[in-house]
């Protein structure tokens, strides 16, 4: 492509009219490098594909926190649409050109991908499934729309059988059950459910890991989400549940309407956490709960090893402290979380004083500087 194709494409794209056909054109365009002729700075292409790889249905951040990624975002704007022109250094040798790129793939943000598990044991990867395609499956209608959710559109009455969804490390996913209720899956999270409620008393899924449910409202049949021998009863609602088996607890959080768990009725910004058999409940900020939903990173005055938990998982990375005390050093601090991995890197060393992270391939490990006295 030439510089006027990519302008046009660029500006397409901006304005939310490109093909499939095109968006993929699109991204090949960035994958190959193909943008060294173009007089891009290489740091603008970059906040370009990341824009690109985060088109999820879940809501992308508006803003970020990041210098870097506005100064980028602003330059591929620059050059988009014309607006003014780049004065920049050299690049660096194509063989360190290459390399870089290597290790910048290697730590970008995850993306929208699951495995659909049917009754049958066989499974069908969502992320390389055809868009806007419709299938027929054990008696439901199901599409796999332009934007990436799994919508059950129509149901039988006489054939109930078990769907799972499961995201991977690196995953994300939407899914609209048989009733129209929306779940967001987090990283490293299973969902399972029934590919019809019409004749059951209650709906009723199963829940491993995290996940934000918006559920529609049916008061004949309540919505059970049963999270680890836990049951979270409601009506219709928004809340988010984390149980994550590392985590050693389920917390339900209630962004608004009214849920029961373990028969203790929460208000909206409550928290129930379950562990140790009892259940505290407590007023939290609903936002950070869900910031994952929205696109973020928000940790508040967080044990580094649990934050090192979400990152690990969106990121695909294997993490190791080296003593016990540097997993207990507590941080504060927010981020966009499709920024490469290196950029949520430096603000944690930035906010967390005395920690040094080393990354190799995909093995972190994270290290406690010691000061002289």
């Amino acid at each position: 492509m030439d510089k006027t194709d990519i302008k046009e494409l660029f500006a397409r794209y901006k304005a939310g009219h490109c093909t499939d056909e095109e968006i993929q054109l699109l991204h090949k365009w960035l994958m190959d490098g193909q943008f060294e002729s173009s007089d891009i700075p290489e740091e603008a292409i970059l906040e370009d594909l990341k824009q690109l790889e985060a088109s999820l249905p879940l809501k992308q951040p508006q803003k970020t926190y990041s210098l870097r990624h506005i100064i980028g975002y602003a330059a591929s704007l620059l050059f988009i649409f014309g607006l003014g022109y780049y004065v920049y250094t050299a690049f660096l040798s194509s063989n360190e050109n290459l390399e870089q790129h290597s290790e910048i793939a290697l730590l970008a943000p995850g993306s929208n991908k699951a495995l659909l598990k049917l009754a049958d044991g066989s499974s069908i990867p969502l992320d390389i499934a055809e868009r806007d395609s419709i299938m027929h499956i054990d008696g439901s209608t199901v599409q796999l729309n332009s934007t990436g959710q799994l919508v059950y559109l129509s149901e039988e009455e006489e054939i109930i059988k078990n769907h799972e969804v499961i995201t991977p490390m690196g995953g994300q996913y939407e899914v609209i059950l048989p009733d129209g209720t929306h779940v967001w899956l987090n990283s490293s999270s299973q969902l399972r459910f029934t590919n019809t409620f019409k004749t059951l008393p209650e709906r009723r899924v199963e829940l491993e890991g995290e996940a934000y449910f918006k559920v529609s409202r049916n008061v004949s049949q309540p919505f059970i989400v049963t999270v680890r021998g836990q049951e979270i009863k409601v009506l219709g609602t928004e809340f988010n549940v984390n149980a994550y088996q590392e985590n050693h607890y389920v917390k339900a959080s209630l962004v608004e309407g009214s849920v029961l768990f373990n028969q203790k009725q929460l208000k909206p910004g409550q928290s129930a956490i379950y562990g140790n058999n009892k259940t505290l409940i407590r007023d939290e900020n609903m936002d950070d709960i869900v910031a994952w939903k929205n696109g973020y990173f928000v940790f508040f005055e967080e044990p580094l090893e649990e934050a090192m938990k979400k990152v690990s998982r969106w990121y695909d990375l294997d993490v190791s402290f080296t003593d016990q005390e540097t997993k207990s050093i507590l941080f504060g601090g927010s981020i966009s979380k499709y920024e490469n991995a290196r950029e949520v890197f430096k603000m944690i060393e930035k906010a967390a004083s005395n920690v040094k992270i080393d990354v190799q391939g995909r093995t972190v490990t994270i290290t406690k500087i010691q000061t002289n006295k």
